[in-house]
């Protein structure tokens, strides 16, 4: 299978480490440094965004808020190939695949594994090994196209999972979202004593240090989710509160 991979930082580089050993993996990104560091890598790598077409699937892991625009760009030249994001939202890309050409193929993904580390200097081949892979139809999938995003997610050692964008969002508002806010919370309230930390405090505040973008997307960018995953979470400490008597 031909892949080609739009985007080189944490999860772009490692598909295409993962996936080059028994794949045609050809990559691209904007940035001429992280080409040239993938080049020294070992990747086959373009100069421009159309040369990765044609191919079977081309996923697109550029930063959150360059996914539709590079969807917008491939859709309307893509032909038969599957275009794969793998954002940590799922509306957004739904809601664009409704507008998209009739004839592109479309898919949501998120492949549920990361690092603190970022860019391709921090990329490893084995980052998605036994992780979910979740993976949303839109309205420009049909089942070849689900099929060719669940053999890629196996390929790279994850495992597929297939959901709505509303559940993904949703569940993410739990998994990602209420993490992330609690760790901003903890490590503001423990300003004054987190020099005298333990593991305990580090691993609980480590989220903290998301990159902003990211942060953004995962708070600002599923409000909504994310505020009502946070009542939740208030109920729940305030049991743990009545637990102390």
């Amino acid at each position: 299978m031909r892949v080609g991979l739009v985007g080189l930082g944490l999860v772009g580089g490692s598909l295409a480490l993962a996936l080059r050993a028994t794949h045609d993996v050809v990559a691209y990104d904007s940035d001429a440094g992280v080409r040239s560091s993938a080049r020294s890598a070992g990747l086959a790598v373009v100069d421009a965004l159309a040369v990765v077409i044609p191919a079977d699937v081309v996923v697109v892991a550029t930063p959150f808020s360059a996914i539709v625009p590079t969807l917008r760009d491939l859709a309307p030249r893509a032909g038969a190939t599957v275009l794969l994001d793998v954002g940590s939202l799922k509306r957004p890309i739904a809601a664009y695949a409704e507008t998209a050409p009739a004839e592109a193929r479309i898919v949501g993904g998120h492949p549920m594994a990361g690092t603190t580390g970022a860019g391709f200097a921090s990329a490893d081949p084995t980052l998605f090994r036994g992780r979910p892979f979740l993976l949303v139809p839109t309205a420009r999938s049909d089942q070849q196209a689900m099929d060719v995003a669940s053999a890629l997610a196996r390929a790279a050692g994850a495992e597929p999972t297939v959901c709505s964008a509303e559940a993904h969002d949703r569940a993410i508002a739990t998994l990602s979202g209420v993490p992330l806010a609690v760790a901003l919370a903890l490590s503001r309230s423990g300003e004054d004593v987190a020099r005298l930390a333990g593991p305990g405090f580090r691993d609980a505040t480590r989220l903290a240090a998301t990159p902003r973008d990211l942060a953004d997307v995962l708070l600002r960018g599923n409000r909504d989710e994310v505020k009502a995953a946070l009542r939740r979470f208030r109920d729940a400490l305030d049991e743990v509160e009545r637990d102390l008597g």
